[in-house]
């Protein structure tokens, strides 16, 4: 259906870089794709970040690239057809720097406001005097569990928080959320607390980075929650309901819930739509399917690196990744990604903290009976 559907404004590279589309649906409804360069180098590459701007009762603009994109977005859109006038609103999939590092830009600029889960619009706020002890003070909430080091984050990422800050957020609530007449948002927590779907009609399901082609979204850490209880409270009360592999599982069998009435609807994905020089359409729920066992297979090899005895996560991430997948800061994404993994092996019982930050076996291997038995979030 992709191909069918799809008209190339303006060709992009062989990732797909620059790339602008127009989507036709039989009802009358558009959708132009908006690709925006966001390469971070090495295998964690995920291709350009994909903005849409969805010509239903209401236009609005979903996601704005990253930091620097925001001038480039509005060029692209004025290739497309559409006006700064033209948009009702913005709406940010989920607050990582590759999709709203363009928002003050593209906000600002166009005059219309913002919309986000609830918990972006609390996150990116400053709160010096309730930070916890451990982190960056000078950073907005939603970067205390920040990994980067401080040399990188200085440079790179305080104009860009500052500019956030300053925004009025209209926030979107939890639930099946109306944010026009035909377009529905879903809360889908995991990969990032303040994950949004949205469902267009019956004919689109815009997934963010839940959901991707050829690539697997980093699950968040529910350690991360005890950072942030404070400013959630009282909405969230339980760390696996917005953070860590469960929260993210959950979401995937939400969604696969909404594929089972979604027929013959069209998945647009915020990377990889267009990679290596071919579409990728998403057959949602065989898509689903694939990263939950994807999980479960990474899991499955955790418990056979620590067959060998006690290892921290540093340790786990250098037998589990390729070399390649560990250069420059990919060693940090890479442990974070075991520490998520570990966390739910944890709560299975099939594994637990030893000393020196290290996790060893207990004999059980129950994760995947505490992976099949998640209900929908």
């Amino acid at each position: 259906m992709l191909q069918q559907a799809v008209k190339v404004v303006q060709k992009g590279d062989a990732s797909g870089n620059h790339m602008i589309i127009r989507l036709a649906f039989p009802s009358g409804l558009e959708i132009i794709g908006l690709a925006t360069k966001n390469s971070y180098g090495g295998d964690w590459d995920f291709g350009p970040s994909w903005n849409y701007i969805v010509l239903a009762d209401k236009a609005f603009l979903l996601d704005t690239g990253r930091l620097g994109m925001g001038p480039k977005l509005l060029k692209m859109m004025e290739c497309a057809g559409v006006s700064k006038g033209d948009l009702d609103f913005i709406v940010i999939s989920h607050g990582h720097e590759d999709h709203d590092g363009g928002l003050c830009d593209v906000a600002e600029s166009t005059g219309t406001k913002v919309k986000a889960h609830r918990i972006y619009e609390r996150l990116i706020r400053f709160y010096p005097d309730r930070a916890p002890a451990d982190v960056r003070k000078d950073f907005p909430a939603s970067c205390w569990h920040c990994f980067m080091p401080a040399s990188f984050s200085d440079q790179h990422c305080l104009a860009y928080h500052r500019g956030r800050n300053r925004l009025e957020v209209e926030p979107i609530g939890d639930g099946k959320s109306t944010v026009s007449k035909t377009v529905r948002a879903y809360h889908v927590p995991g990969h990032s607390p303040d994950a949004l779907a949205l469902l267009v009609g019956e004919e689109a399901l815009l997934v963010g980075d839940t959901v991707l082609p050829g690539i697997t979204p980093f699950p968040t850490r529910e350690a991360f929650f005890r950072q942030v209880r404070e400013v959630l409270h009282p909405h969230y009360t339980d760390p696996d309901s917005v953070f860590g592999l469960r929260a993210y599982i959950r979401s995937l069998k939400r969604l696969d819930r909404i594929a089972e009435q979604f027929h013959n609807g069209l998945v647009l994905p915020a990377h990889r739509l267009y990679y290596d020089d071919q579409w990728h359409e998403l057959d949602l729920r065989t898509r689903i399917g694939e990263i939950i066992d994807h999980h479960i297979a990474r899991c499955a090899d955790i418990l056979r690196i620590l067959k060998e005895g006690p290892k921290t996560a540093r340790e786990i991430a250098v037998e589990h990744f390729p070399s390649s997948s560990l250069e420059g800061f990919g060693m940090l994404m890479a442990e974070n990604e075991v520490y998520s993994h570990c966390e739910l092996l944890c709560t299975a019982g099939d594994v637990r903290p030893a000393e020196d930050e290290r996790f060893m076996l207990t004999g059980s291997e129950d994760f995947v009976s505490v992976i099949r038995a998640l209900e929908p979030a």
